[in-house]
């Protein structure tokens, strides 16, 4: 395993955007499912989907954790893995030290593949959708979300909820392909930007950072967002 300092060997890697990409890393993203759908194909791919990823060189965990790391030195701060699937993340933020992190996904087995790490204290099953959630506010001091803004899941709106559960000065980071700021019709011609800066404007959140990272997957990009919360 990489440390999340160095960069992937990309030549052992695949390219997700070549002919012979799983038909399970393509079908999550079809618009051919709906939400239960979506969910039992989850279920059915988290045997197998840390070791998908990894052929892959996905690298959003370890993009994520760092500036997690730059972000926050409490390793006891509350934090959200919002998204958290099989747990991926929850294998950095445990070799760091961080002790109180929930994770929130709607897929149950996915959630039990988390569980298996012993990275997190809590587990929420429930959907990440532009209504609330059932968390109470002013909860986390942080929310990671990694990997989740791509196409048939979440929707830009999302984020309004975000500003509710995390404590005002309290950090959100968001890690996604780059992408699918121009390809996705949920989110291009900025329209997921544009509910970044409405959170902005109404003065519920503000812009930190964002960077790009080059090896997000073997040929991509991942554009970061850095928030604090008001």
């Amino acid at each position: 395993m990489a440390s999340v300092s160095e960069p992937p060997p990309y030549g052992k890697y695949k390219d997700i955007n070549a002919d012979d990409t799983p038909s399970r890393f393509n079908k999550c993203m079809s618009d051919d499912l709906n939400i239960q759908e979506r969910v039992a194909h989850y279920d059915a791919w988290a045997k197998t989907y840390d070791e998908d990823m990894k052929s892959y060189g996905f690298t959003g965990p370890e993009i994520a954790v760092e500036y997690l790391k730059r972000y926050f030195k409490n390793t006891n701060a509350t934090f959200l893995d919002c998204g958290a699937g099989t747990g991926l993340l929850g294998v950095y933020t445990k070799e760091l030290g961080y002790t109180n992190f929930h994770a929130l996904d709607a897929s149950s087995v996915a959630l039990e593949k988390a569980k298996s790490r012993e990275a997190y204290t809590n587990f929420i099953q429930e959907f990440i959708t532009t209504g609330k959630l059932s968390i109470e506010s002013g909860v986390y001091d942080g929310l990671v979300c990694c990997g989740c803004f791509v196409p048939g899941h979440l929707e830009p709106d999302c984020v309004e909820d975000w500003c509710r559960i995390v404590k005002p000065g309290g950090i959100v980071i968001i890690v996604m392909n780059q992408r699918w700021l121009s390809k996705e019709p949920s989110y291009n011609e900025g329209k997921l930007e544009g509910a970044f800066q409405k959170r902005v404007d109404e003065g519920k959140w503000e812009l930190i950072v964002r960077e790009q990272r080059d090896g997000y997957f073997v040929n991509d990009v991942a554009e970061v967002f850095v928030f604090r919360v008001k």
